[in-house]
C-alpha cells in the first residue's frame, strides 16, 4: 500500500487503543470507501458496544479527541461526535460514534434498529477496522435508503429543485458493492431472524425501491410500510417526524442564506483567538491556513480588530467634520501640545475624532466576535488591542496630547478609553515575532519606516504573559501554521 493510501497515524493509534481496551465496535457503514475514512478524508462511522461507552470515551480523550456538537441540529440519543488532530497528516479526524443503530432522513434520524449486538457479532477485521458482514450492512443500507429517499416530503423537495429523489452516486456504488459481496441465503436469514418486523416480502420490495426506479406509488407505499414496521422503535410519530423534516429544511436554508453558522462547535465552547504581529510577519497567511483547516467541520469566523469595519456613526462623523473643515464652519481643535505624533499632523487634529470613532468600531466588532464565540464559534482575530502594546490598536489620544488638554480633548480621551475598557482579553493569543529588518524586506508594499516602527514594537515588547504563545515567524509559513494549529488544538482539548 502506498503512503498516500495508507491510514493516517492517528487512525492507527485509535484502532490499536480500542483493541487494547477490548472495546467491541465496528465501522458500521460506508465501507465501500473505507480507505477515505482511514485517511481522514471522510467521517469514521463507528458502532460501539453500549456497555463499553465509558471506556470508549476515555480512549478518545487520551488520544486528544474533543467532543463536538451542532447546536442547530438535534442529534439522536446514543450518537456522539469526536474530533482529533493528526499533526503529521495535517488532518482532522471526525469519529461519528453510535451506541445505537439510528437511521432515517438526515434531518431527523428518527428510527432505531434494535439489532446492535448481532450487528457487532457479525463483524470481522478487514484492513484496520472490524466491519459487519455484507448481509447485515446491506440490509441496513436498504432500509436507510427507503427512509431517506422514498418519503413524500423528500420526493417533493427534490422535484422542486429539479431532481429525482434517490440514492447519491456513492450510495449506489455502496449498494452495488455490497450486493456483489453478500450471500443471498444469508441475507434472507438475517432479515427473517433479526428484522422479523419487516420480513422478507417487504424487504424485497424495499430492495426494489433502493436499487431501481419503481413507480411513485410503490415508493411511497413501501416507505409507509417500513415506517409502520419501525413505529415502536421511533422517537416521534410519522406525522411529527415529517413536520420536523420540513421545518429543518426551511431553517437550514434560511441559515445558509443569512450566512449563519451551522457547523460543529467544540464541546468545551467557542473561543476568541487573536493573532498579533507586525507587518510582514505572516498574520493573514496563518489565519487563512487555520481557518481553512478548521472550517471544513467547525463554525469558524474571522474578524479584523486592527481595521474594524466602519459603522454608520463613523461615516456620519467623518462626513460632517470633513465638510465642516472644508467650509470653515468647523474649526480644527487647537493642539494642546506643540509636538504631536507624526501620524496626526498639527493641521489635522480632527483626526482625534477618528481615533474615538475607531475605538467604538473596534468595540462593536469585538462584541460581535465575543457573541459568536459564546455561541460556540471559533473566532480568529487579525490583531487585537493587547494591553502590553502602547501604539498599535490601543488608546492613542491621551498619549498624543500633553498633560493639560482642553475639554473636548478630555472628552475624546474618556470616550476612547471607555470603549477599550469594554474589550476583555481573548481566550488565546499568538504573537508572530519577526525581526524588524526582516519585516521590512518582506513587506515591500508599505513604506519601510512604517513597517519598521510597527514591527519594532512587537519585537521589543516583553511577551512573558499568561495565555500568550510566541511564534518564531522567521520560519516558512507552513511551519508557523503547523505550530499554531497544534497549540490551538491542545487548548481546545
Amino acid at each position: 500500500m502506498s503512503r498516500e493510501m495508507a491510514p493516517i497515524p492517528l487512525v492507527i493509534e485509535l484502532t490499536d487503543a480500542l483493541s487494547a481496551e477490548g472495546i467491541v465496535y465496528c465501522h458500521w457503514k460506508s465501507n465501500a470507501a473505507l480507505e477515505l475514512a482511514e485517511r481522514g478524508e471522510t467521517d469514521l462511522d463507528l458502532l460501539v458496544g453500549r456497555s463499553k461507552a465509558s471506556q470508549f470515551e476515555g480512549v478518545m480523550a487520551s488520544l486528544g479527541f474533543i467532543t463536538a456538537a451542532r447546536p442547530y441540529v438535534k442529534d439522536a440519543p446514543g450518537v456522539a461526535h469526536h474530533f482529533g488532530y493528526d499533526a503529521s497528516a495535517d488532518r482532522l479526524v471526525h469519529v461519528h460514534a453510535h451506541y445505537q443503530l439510528v437511521l432515517g432522513h438526515d434531518r431527523t434520524k428518527n428510527y432505531r434498529l434494535p439489532i446492535e449486538d448481532a450487528y457487532l457479532e457479525s463483524a470481522e477485521v478487514r484492513g484496520v477496522f472490524p466491519i459487519p458482514s455484507p448481509e447485515f450492512e446491506y440490509a441496513v443500507l436498504v432500509i436507510r435508503m427507503v427512509l431517506k429517499y422514498a418519503i413524500l416530503d423528500e420526493i417533493v423537495w427534490s422535484a422542486l429543485r429539479g431532481r429525482r429523489a434517490g440514492p447519491k452516486r456513492s450510495e449506489r456504488t455502496e449498494l452495488e458493492w455490497l450486493g456483489a459481496e453478500l450471500d443471498r441465503d444469508r441475507l434472507k436469514a438475517v432479515v427473517e431472524e433479526h428484522l422479523p418486523f419487516i420480513g422478507s416480502v417487504l424487504f424485497t420490495d424495499a430492495e426494489r425501491v433502493a436499487t431501481g426506479q419503481p413507480p411513485l406509488r410503490m415508493r411511497l407505499s413501501v416507505a409507509r410500510q417500513i415506517q409502520l414496521a419501525l413505529a415502536p422503535h421511533a422517537r416521534d410519530n410519522a406525522l411529527l417526524d415529517a413536520w420536523l423534516r420540513v421545518w429543518r429544511r426551511f431553517s437550514m436554508t434560511v441559515r445558509r442564506r443569512t450566512d449563519r453558522a451551522s457547523g460543529f462547535t467544540p464541546g468545551s465552547g467557542g473561543a476568541l483567538v487573536a493573532v498579533l504581529g507586525g507587518d510582514g510577519a505572516g498574520k493573514s497567511t496563518a489565519l487563512e491556513e487555520i481557518s481553512a483547516w478548521l472550517s471544513r467541520d467547525f463554525d469558524v469566523s474571522q474578524v479584523h480588530l486592527g481595521r474594524p469595519p466602519w459603522s454608520l456613526t463613523t461615516y456620519a462623523v467623518r462626513a460632517v467634520l470633513k465638510a465642516g473643515a472644508a467650509t470653515g464652519l468647523v474649526k480644527d481643535i487647537p493642539p494642546a501640545a506643540s509636538d504631536l505624533d507624526e501620524e496626526i499632523p498639527q493641521a489635522e487634529n480632527r483626526r482625534l475624532f477618528w481615533y474615538a470613532c475607531k475605538a467604538r468600531d473596534r468595540y462593536r466588532e469585538y462584541r460581535k466576535a465575543r457573541r459568536a464565540a459564546n455561541r460556540g464559534t471559533i473566532v480568529l482575530s487579525d490583531r487585537f488591542p493587547h494591553p502590553a502594546l502602547s501604539r498599535t490598536d490601543v488608546p492613542q489620544i491621551a498619549r498624543l496630547l500633553e498633560d493639560a488638554p482642553g475639554p473636548v480633548h478630555r472628552w475624546l480621551i474618556r470616550l476612547e478609553d471607555r470603549y477599550h475598557a469594554l474589550v476583555a482579553m481573548p481566550d488565546l493569543v499568538f504573537v508572530l515575532l519577526l525581526e524588524p529588518e526582516e519585516a521590512v524586506r518582506r513587506k515591500t508594499d508599505e513604506p519601510a519606516d512604517y513597517v519598521r516602527k510597527r514591527s519594532t514594537e512587537i519585537w521589543e515588547t516583553d511577551w512573558d504573559v499568561e495565555d500568550v504563545h510566541v511564534i518564531d515567524a522567521s520560519r516558512p509559513p507552513e511551519v508557523v501554521a503547523a505550530e499554531m494549529k497544534q497549540i490551538l488544538w491542545d487548548w481546545l482539548a
